[in-house]
């Protein structure tokens, strides 16, 4: 039986999402693997137990019932510490369920490639440049895709100059323009604008979140589609398109996961054949440049002149963006994904990492060699 590690939490706004992603995945997955959660608290601990698979255990979580655990590059392995000795598990792939910073960013995917153990999501690179808005957007730039004006700055530039960057914001969009920090998500720190005292306040609130903030060009009178993609490298599968209903409206994190009240969502909405083509081409061109794998979503904005534009790009988005494969369980999408991270895992075991040079036989004659002896 092979021992699938879930990896949920994490030092992250997103944190409470990830508890629910991380939550559904232990429910869905196959019994023919063994379940061995990890939790990653608000403030960075690592923990495991069986409490941890139940919703009750994160209302006052406390660490009483779990034990800490960690990971030891080249191991393979997940140490588990108890009052007497250390236990070792041997974990054959991880479910990543992190959303946000230290988790959904290449981070934990750094760790887990250098303690060569598959997971399930993108990789360092897919993960970092899709994490960061603004990279996500300069590669848009360079293979032509259609996105959003934008602009970005560092807390440094804002604290140096802000009227010089609040000048630039009124020329280029009129004030007319959505704030966000430049890595963070699930709309957290998000907020749009028309004049200036509403920009100003809305990047002192972003900075809280990110010290580099993206302006982006407000698009106005637009039906919101979103798509996911599943696969890697050259499969790519790609999801239902779904319309989210109320046009303009920008969707704040109680709106799209509390209140649920003012957007409804449409799935295999009716789109004209040409538009749909287009988000689907543009979807699965994105997941190859960004070297995707797993699910990731992308959302796009069409306007009232059928005009596509891609916004952003989820990682890893909250349960996998599973109810997008209509034709699938959540349990059969949970395999694929493990599937997936086994190949490419295999594929790096192939490559050659050594290489035999005469490089430490000239030590003697190297530039200030003396200095050290």
């Amino acid at each position: 039986m092979k021992n699938i590690a879930v990896i949920f939490g994490g030092k992250s706004v997103e944190h409470d999402i990830s508890i629910l992603t991380g939550l559904q995945v232990m429910a869905n997955l196959d019994r023919k693997y063994k379940i061995i959660p990890i939790y990653i608290t608000r403030q960075g601990q690592w923990c495991s137990g069986d409490k941890l698979t139940k919703k009750s255990a994160y209302i006052n979580f406390t660490t009483s019932g779990v034990q800490k655990c960690f990971f030891v590059p080249h191991s393979k392995n997940l140490f588990i510490k108890g009052l007497l000795k250390t236990k070792r598990i041997k974990i054959d792939c991880v479910v990543l369920s992190l959303h946000g910073a230290n988790g959904e960013d290449g981070s934990v995917q750094g760790l887990l490639e250098l303690c060569e153990i598959p997971y399930t999501s993108s990789g360092i690179f897919g993960s970092s440049i899709t994490m960061d808005k603004v990279q996500t957007k300069l590669l848009m730039q360079q293979l032509q895709i259609n996105t959003p004006d934008f602009l970005f700055f560092y807390d440094t530039d804002w604290s140096k100059d802000s009227t010089e960057i609040l000048d630039k914001i009124e020329k280029r969009f009129q004030n007319n323009v959505v704030v966000k920090p430049a890595r963070a998500g699930s709309s957290i720190g998000v907020a749009k604008c028309d004049n200036q005292k509403k920009i100003v306040d809305a990047v002192e609130t972003a900075l809280c979140f990110d010290n580099k903030i993206i302006v982006e060009e407000s698009i106005e009178d637009f039906q919101e589609i979103n798509i996911a993609c599943c696969g890697y490298q050259d499969f790519v599968e790609v999801s239902a398109l779904e319309r989210i209903e109320g046009a303009g409206k920008l969707l704040d994190f109680d709106k799209k996961y509390i209140t649920g009240t003012t957007v409804e969502r449409f799935v295999d909405c009716k789109l004209d054949k040409k538009v749909k083509e287009e988000i689907q081409n543009i979807a699965k061109k994105m997941f190859v440049a960004c070297e995707c794998l797993g699910v990731v979503r992308l959302d796009f904005f069409v306007n009232k002149n059928s005009v596509v534009f891609l916004n952003e790009i989820n990682n890893i988005p909250g349960s996998f963006a599973n109810y997008l494969f209509k034709k699938q369980t959540f349990t059969d999408l949970l395999n694929k994904l493990i599937k997936l991270a086994e190949f490419r895992q295999k594929q790096r075991e192939k490559l050659t990492f050594l290489y035999q040079s005469k490089a430490l036989l000239c030590l003697e004659d190297f530039p200030n060699s003396k200095m050290h002896k």
